[in-house]
């Protein structure tokens, strides 16, 4: 087969018929802006049909528990005056909408201060730990029908939870310890309640530094009692203060009480057991350089010495390592 030359196809487009009707059809696509590429279309490459795509997987929470959770960050960035302002008149303003809108506390978000949170014992009103579970404004009615408010948790531990309660009738903060709904938990509350009450009838005018007990009920099978609300422990104190120690003025202070404490002990011929930095608390403001001795869930009389295994593991003393006997001194 012959090469055509450039020069012969121009002469061939030049001439005849059939090259002006070429060079119109050519004008003609020109003129309508379409281009006609049959070697593109017929050599494209064709798409992968069978490629496989990576699952992307996306999990999302319920919508409550998403606005739940905006609205706690929220809260919490924000300052108590800010929140206070925002929301006053709110119900009154849902009313100006719709008048149909009625307010209940019941409709409050409530925070959890118990964890876990989910009720699985005891009729739902307790968790996998026997726990009590709290929420903020929660209130404990004792026999007589007095309220304390639950507004935070102050701690919590194998015995159960302490929690800082509102007592409207003293006007005034109270620690309500809340004794976990098992058997060896409430027998060994009660050891402590039956010490105590014995202790403060020692001291009336509470100048021992022993932890005075206000009131003691049963509300919902647990065992709680309200004690006078204290502050930090020395532990902590020490913490604060990066673990430096006190001066000696402070350490000669809080001596002299801890010893008072001791004297109404041996009066009452009881061995507290568990006596640490953890379980000395300091009073509040009111009295700033007063500590208390707290925690007697451990406590015995001496003549009752019935368990050898006492004390936290890095406060036991030599006898109990070695088994002896362990009298008040």
């Amino acid at each position: 087969m012959d090469e055509v030359s450039p020069s012969n196809e121009s002469k061939d487009l030049g001439g005849g018929s059939g090259g002006a009707d070429d060079l119109s059809a050519a004008a003609m696509a020109a003129a309508a802006g379409l281009s006609w590429r049959p070697r593109q279309l017929a050599f494209s490459p064709y798409g992968t049909v069978n490629k496989v795509q990576a699952l992307r997987v996306v999990v999302r929470r319920p919508l409550v528990a998403r606005l739940t959770k905006d609205i706690v960050e929220t809260y919490q960035l924000c300052n108590p005056q800010l929140v206070a302002r925002l929301t006053k008149d709110i119900v009154e303003t849902y009313q100006l909408c719709n008048p149909q809108v009625k307010y209940s506390e019941e409709l409050n978000l409530k925070r959890y201060l118990t964890s876990p949170s989910i009720g699985v014992l005891n009729d739902g009103y307790n968790n996998l730990n026997s726990d009590l579970i709290l929420t903020a404004n929660y209130v404990l009615i004792n026999s007589e029908q007095r309220r304390y408010i639950v507004k935070d948790v102050l701690g919590h531990g194998t015995f159960g939870q302490v929690a800082k309660c509102w007592f409207a009738e003293a006007n005034s903060f109270v620690a309500v310890k809340i004794i976990k709904n098992q058997p060896a938990s409430y027998q060994q509350a009660w050891v402590e309640l039956t010490i105590l009450t014995m202790l403060n009838k020692y001291d009336p005018e509470d100048k021992h530094h022993i932890v005075h007990i206000y009131d003691y009920f049963v509300y919902q099978r647990h065992l709680c009692i309200c004690f006078e609300l204290l502050d930090t422990n020395l532990y902590e104190l020490i913490k604060i203060n990066h673990f430096r120690g006190l001066s000696l003025s402070i350490v000669q202070m809080y001596s002299k009480q801890i010893l008072r404490g001791l004297a109404l002990l041996k009066d009452a011929v009881i061995i507290h057991c568990d006596l640490k930095r953890e379980n000395i608390l300091l009073c509040t403001s009111v009295k700033p350089a007063e500590i208390k001795n707290i925690d007697f869930g451990s406590a015995c009389m001496e003549d009752r010495t019935v368990y050898s295994y006492i004390q936290s593991r890095y406060y036991r003393s030599p006898e109990v390592l070695l088994g002896y006997q362990y009298p008040f001194q």
